[in-house]
């Protein structure tokens, strides 16, 4: 399927005109305080991999990192997402795992998010990224983190082995979709480990049959069952895979209103979703947040957002 980013790369053809980048970030950073519009201007025009070359070009001409300059002249969620901005996308989501895991607490919502949603060749980056960066294995901090049937089945999908191809077997989309109902709605109580084993293991495209034909068996939907049968966390994770099977830019339109309703607006979400997506479906969970809460993004985050982290988010969401 082809998907819709809202940043695409400009057309640079030399080390000249990468190096003229660096200096005008450089140039935004001279003298009293920090010019922002100019900064914005640069790293929401240029992709990922074009601020890899960028900080190298700024590194050699200038001796420093762009990272540590601009740390020097940003605060708050500004600074964050400028930040985050310049890491390669897996190492960034990769640090977002990390501070989810560490600590006092897990902040399960962002593990389910960054685990949950993606297919295995993404799954292998990410968990191979977490292991060189931080020297740790994923799949060991997951265990000593999450117990239960969360842990089992966010264990089980980070080690990467669920298949990806399209190949879609309807005699066992029929089994296992009977089995599904059998764990849960067609039994006093809710047998997790069925829909941990079936949810972790089995290809997107398995999945989606699967749901299908459990539609016909129980005569409702499987996200309708996993909400009345679950409750919490693993309830989350299990509506996140389905969601994602059906439509990754409208699981991810939930989650961007999710985070901007109600009485304050989380900003480190914010960052997180819109840094990872601009460069892949930006552009499709524009049209499914449309399409579900009858009002364009752009215009819901204006309303929400002030000042040069509203202007950044803007310039990465595009306007409509």
């Amino acid at each position: 399927m082809a998907f819709t980013p809202t940043l695409l790369p400009k057309p640079v053809s030399s080390d000249e005109e990468y190096e003229q980048i660096a200096e005008s970030f450089h140039t935004a950073m001279k003298g009293f305080g920090s010019d922002e519009k100019r900064i914005i201007r640069e790293i929401s025009s240029i992709t990922n991999d074009q601020r890899q070359f960028v900080k190298e070009r700024y590194l050699l001409m200038y001796g420093k990192k762009l990272e540590e300059d601009l740390k020097s002249e940003l605060r708050g969620d500004f600074e964050d997402i400028i930040i985050a901005l310049l890491k390669p996308r897996f190492e960034y989501e990769a640090e977002c795992l990390r501070e989810s895991i560490k600590g006092f607490g897990t902040r399960e919502h962002i593990i389910i998010e960054l685990l949950c949603t993606k297919e295995a060749e993404e799954i292998e980056k990410l968990k191979n990224t977490y292991n060189e960066l931080f020297e740790r294995n994923l799949e060991e901090d997951l265990e000593n983190e999450e117990g239960g049937p969360l842990g089992r089945l966010l264990r089980s999908i980070a080690t990467g082995q669920r298949p990806s191809d399209s190949y879609v077997d309807l005699n066992l989309a029929q089994e296992e979709a009977q089995k599904l109902y059998d764990a849960g709605e067609g039994k006093f109580g809710t047998d997790e480990s069925e829909f941990v084993r079936i949810l972790a293991s089995r290809s997107f495209a398995q999945l989606n049959a699967t749901f299908n034909e459990y539609s016909n068996i129980c005569g409702k939907d499987i996200e309708e069952s996993i909400k009345s049968e679950l409750k919490g966390s693993l309830e989350s994770a299990f509506k996140a895979i389905v969601r994602s099977i059906r439509s990754r830019p409208a699981y991810f339109a939930r989650q961007i209103k999710k985070f901007i309703k109600g009485v304050g607006t989380k900003e480190k979400d914010l960052t997180r979703i819109i840094v990872s997506r601009c460069e892949i479906d930006m552009g499709d969970i524009k049209r499914e947040y449309q399409t579900m809460f009858e009002i364009s993004l752009y215009d819901d985050l204006k309303k929400e957002l002030r000042g040069d982290f509203e202007e950044i988010i803007l310039a990465l969401v595009g306007a409509d």
